[in-house]
């Protein structure tokens, strides 16, 4: 059973893919699966121009499935997202998250694969795996490339969740809409940029403009799941506190 809605408009010039996955939109391993096959389907049409990443309802999504970073399924999760990220941000047709509610962990980091980001002002993004004694190694790669170390810093190190309105004024969000209107100004503002544009030509800005942050990326992710894999998960609190968050209990860290 699929759990995505794939949609076309402006005459297929817009691919829209949205996550329907109830409760919260989870990106489990077959949800991102879908995703990255749907995402490689759109980007095989000629005239595609934007690729939009939504989700049904009132959120984004809550993130990755937390029972899925278990340790002894982790290492196939691992590799699932590492390609849905990897397929995104290599897209010769620009990528766009629209982005309402809750968009958190594994959810974020596909947004930050994304070339644009549109959310409503209260939109909740962020890394919190840090609270769960984990980390998040897709966005520990892309978040100084795309945003600077001090911004990397804070949301990979703190876990805090920042808000649309602030990730606007950070550079992350292009623009803010309303909730009732998002898909509304996302259509305007395509109607006045893209729409206008050569399929083509776009695809050939898209990978230029793309160049220097592919670079070494798909090797720097790599590593990262590897230190995840091989270290982290190999530490007590790693896993102690993802049994405690699926036991919604209280994690008893030992500090090791």
């Amino acid at each position: 059973m699929t759990s995505l809605n794939v949609e076309n408009a402006f005459k297929s010039t817009i691919r829209r893919i949205i996550v329907n996955n109830p409760k919260g939109n989870v990106y489990t391993g077959d949800v991102m699966r879908e995703l990255t096959e749907a995402v490689a389907h759109a980007k095989a049409e000629p005239a595609v121009k934007l690729i939009t990443i939504e989700g049904a309802g009132s959120h984004f999504s809550f993130g990755a499935s937390v029972e899925e970073h278990t340790g002894d399924k982790v290492a196939a999760m691992l590799p699932v997202l590492r390609k849905l990220v990897w397929e995104i941000a290599s897209s010769d047709v620009p990528v766009a998250a629209l982005v309402q509610g809750v968009c958190l962990g594994g959810a974020f980091e596909v947004a930050l694969a994304c070339h644009l980001t549109f959310a409503t002002p209260d939109a909740r993004m962020g890394v919190p795996e840090i609270r769960l004694g984990v980390v998040p190694p897709v966005a520990a790669a892309l978040l100084p490339r795309k945003f600077g170390q001090s911004v990397a810093d804070h949301l990979v190190i703190t876990g805090e969740e920042l808000t649309g309105e602030r990730l606007r004024e950070l550079g992350m969000v292009h623009s803010c809409f309303p909730a009732d209107s998002l898909w509304q100004g996302v259509s305007g503002w395509f109607e006045g940029t893209l729409a206008k544009f050569s399929a083509s030509s776009l695809r050939h800005a898209t990978r230029q403009a793309r160049a220097a942050f592919l670079r070494r990326l798909d090797r720097r992710l790599e590593e990262h799941e590897q230190d995840y894999l091989e270290k982290l998960m190999a530490s007590h609190d790693a896993n102690e506190g993802i049994q405690a968050f699926i036991e919604k209990r209280k994690p008893d860290w030992k500090h090791a």
